[in-house]
């Protein structure tokens, strides 16, 4: 089934406009109710009061006089019909519209404008019409005493419509602003929310796999600003894990494919004398010796690095290493015998300025002495080699540097030094059985303290290998 197209209604552009404008027609309807309800109220209430001035604008004793004779009454008011009550309740017309009819009686009416007072009162009636009609009533009062009361009315029909214009001239003012509203909100709106078109936009980019491009910072909206920033930060963790895996699907190609090679080599080598001996072309016995005592080499270093492809294996699984507090002075006191042994006879110093107590663990620090030791035994020459181990102390860290007077290593190398199975000259690490694990596995057990491993080396001159450790860490 085809997916529905996205209406434009559904965009946020457009549900802003719509809501905006929702927001002025609800003020723009309680602006008018307001307005009518005043507008009324004052309509009627000027209507009211100018009825009361001409009542009270004739005298009481005309308005008495006038009840009593209605033929004599000349006054005459357009759209106005005048009205006497007496006291018992009888309603006597002196002036009658011919449009509106016989005026209203309002018995109650009557008998709240007495009890107030006297105060000057008006209601809204129907007369016997069924018009409605503003009514006035008002006691007269002559000598003190109550003679009666006037009654004058007018149909409301002309203030409503009075009103009805005034509220139409509003209509169309309102509609006339939200059509404004229309056309002034939309272009705003538009422009304000244009940063977020244009994430919305790079967003389709990214999400089509181009994940090298950013979403543009806007410092003058901060909620956009925020979310652009959140979002770069988000791609650049995204594209970091990409760039990582793939490194490390190559680091695991190399790696197999190095491993597979080294191990080849000597398991070659071996198959290679079985199958002479078998064919019986070794048969003197010195011969016969040479050829087990090379696959015994070949054998011992195909174990050498199954070894140590175990051991990196258990390093990448987060190891629990015997880490206590010790002195590592002392750890390298204990190899010296041991260290003088593997560089034969070239020349081994010691510089030990402190006793480097730290929290670490005994075998695998004199696993990575051996496998810098060794590092510097191949790249020096046998009689004139020289080879120093110090170990200082500075601020928090113990320093632990081992140099030579080797070869040296070239500044491209330096870089790659500690990956696996990298090797700068590789005849040479052949020739001492080195497949390129034993910086791997310092660098390792290094981390795996807390610390951290440099090289420095120029061709020709020296090596060295410098770690620092601290002297507390929160593996302990």
């Amino acid at each position: 089934m085809k997916k529905r197209k996205i209406f434009r209604f559904q965009t946020l552009r457009f549900q802003l406009l719509f809501r905006s404008l929702c927001m002025l027609s609800l003020l723009l309807i309680l602006i008018g109710t307001i307005q009518y309800v005043f507008v009324k109220k004052s309509a009627y209430d000027n209507k009211s009061m100018s009825i009361q001035g001409l009542i009270s604008s004739v005298s009481a004793d005309f308005w008495v006089k006038s009840a009593q004779s209605p033929k004599d009454f000349s006054m005459f008011y357009p759209g106005v019909t005048i009205a006497f009550i007496k006291q018992d309740g009888e309603l006597t017309v002196l002036s009658e519209d011919m449009h509106s009819g016989s005026p209203p009686v309002l018995t109650r009416e009557y008998q709240e404008v007495i009890n107030r007072n006297y105060n000057p009162h008006f209601t809204i009636a129907e007369n016997r019409n069924g018009n409605e009609e503003l009514v006035v009533l008002q006691p007269i009062i002559l000598k003190g005493k109550l003679e009666g009361i006037v009654q004058m009315s007018t149909e409301t029909a002309p203030m409503k419509e009075g009103i009805f214009q005034q509220m139409v001239f509003f209509a169309i003012i309102s509609i006339s602003a939200l059509l404004l509203g229309v056309f002034t909100f939309y272009p705003i709106i538009k422009h304000t929310l244009k940063p977020l078109s244009t994430i919305v936009d790079l967003m389709g980019e990214i999400n089509a796999g181009n994940l090298n491009r950013r979403l543009p910072l806007y410092k003058n909206q901060h909620e956009i600003h925020d979310l652009a920033n959140s979002f770069n930060g988000m791609l650049e963790r995204i594209e970091t894990s990409f760039r990582v895996e793939k490194e490390a699907k190559e680091q695991m190609r190399r790696f197999v494919s190095d491993a597979s090679h080294e191990l080849r080599t000597p398991l070659t080598s071996i198959h290679g004398f079985l199958e002479i001996m078998l064919r019986g072309a070794v048969s003197k016995p010195e011969q016969v010796e040479r050829a087990l005592k090379s696959m015994f080499e070949e054998s011992k270093r195909a174990n050498h690095l199954v070894q140590d492809l175990l051991f990196l294996a258990k390093l990448d699984r987060l190891p629990g290493f015997h880490m206590e507090k010790g002195s590592l002075a002392s750890v390298i006191s204990s190899m010296e015998s041991q260290l003088r042994l593997l560089v034969k006879d070239r020349k081994l110093e010691f510089s030990i300025e402190t006793e480097g107590e730290a929290v670490f663990d005994k075998d695998k620090m004199k696993q990575v002495i051996l496998n810098l030791c060794q590092n510097a035994v191949q790249h020096t020459d046998p009689e004139k080699g020289f080879i120093k181990l110090t170990l200082k102390s500075e601020d928090q860290n113990l320093v632990l540097a081992v140099e030579d007077n080797g070869t040296g290593i070239e500044e491209k190398h330096l870089p790659h030094l500690f990956e696996r199975f990298y090797r700068a000259e590789a005849s040479r690490s052949r020739k001492y059985g080195g497949a390129g694990l034993g910086l791997a596995i310092t660098k390792s057990i290094v981390d795996a303290h807390q610390g951290s491993i440099e090289v420095k080396s120029k061709p020709g001159k020296r090596t060295v290998f410098q770690i620092r450790m601290p002297k507390e860490n929160s593996t302990s």
